[in-house]
């Protein structure tokens, strides 16, 4: 119900989402064959839908570029061939059409949103500060790491004991002996929180990384429940 007010309200989270999705879906098909087709259409709409999603949310780069990283080095590893990556490639290509599209239209060389620089609330350089101040023991007066600590109490507030949890569900089963489909969800799903670390960490800009994250719960609930249903039976 969230994501279809902001549907009518005009965000570009749902659809980029949604375009996640289905590059997701095409990742698990192709894990899930017994006999993985060199369908070279289908790569390319993988690419062509990571850059959609791209397109949309500029902050989804680090996870959909991840994602391309990922799927290229399991279709080399299986076919040894590089048409095959290519075709990955091509449909995410268009990529380059955003910073043309600005410079045309924009009169200045942006490569995908200027808009970043509202919603960066804690820098990379931040961390590399608050970094050095632990290095010179410096935590308690350290204003570095006080302002990560209050950025990190708004990406999880301490009384959500729900996203706590489900947090720690999802670096156990990176850890845990699961299906690559699986290791890659979280990767994804951490590669996003990662994100949420540095940009605007609440509400519809944390909706893909919790979106991962509980998909991550549900695959780890039914495992557990399998598992008790053997020991017992």
């Amino acid at each position: 119900f969230t994501l279809l007010k902001h549907v009518n309200a005009g965000d570009a989270e749902p659809l980029a989402i949604f375009f996640i999705l289905l590059s997701l879906l095409i990742f698990i098909k192709s894990l899930n064959k017994q006999t993985i087709e060199k369908n070279y259409f289908n790569l390319f709409l993988f690419g062509f839908f990571i850059f959609l999603s791209i397109s949309l949310r500029p902050n989804y780069l680090p996870t959909g570029f991840l994602f391309l990283i990922i799927f290229s080095l399991f279709y080399y590893y299986y076919f040894k061939n590089i048409f095959l990556i290519l075709a990955l490639f091509f449909g995410f290509i268009f990529i380059f059409l955003i910073p043309f599209h600005n410079y045309f239209y924009g009169d200045s060389f942006t490569l995908l949103s200027s808009g970043y620089s509202h919603n960066t609330h804690v820098p990379i350089n931040i961390y590399y500060y608050a970094f050095l101040d632990l290095l010179n023991l410096n935590w308690l007066n350290s204003e570095y790491i006080n302002k990560i600590l209050r950025h990190v109490a708004i990406w999880i507030k301490p009384s959500e004991y729900h996203y706590i949890i489900t947090f720690f569900i999802l670096l156990i089963s990176l850890v845990s002996k699961n299906s690559l489909s699986i290791k890659t969800l979280c990767m994804l799903s951490l590669s996003q929180h990662l994100v949420l670390l540095v940009f605007e960490p609440q509400g519809r800009y944390a909706y893909l990384a919790w979106i991962l994250t509980i998909i991550i719960v549900f695959h780890f609930i039914i495992k557990m429940l399998q598992n008790f249903r053997l020991y017992f039976k």
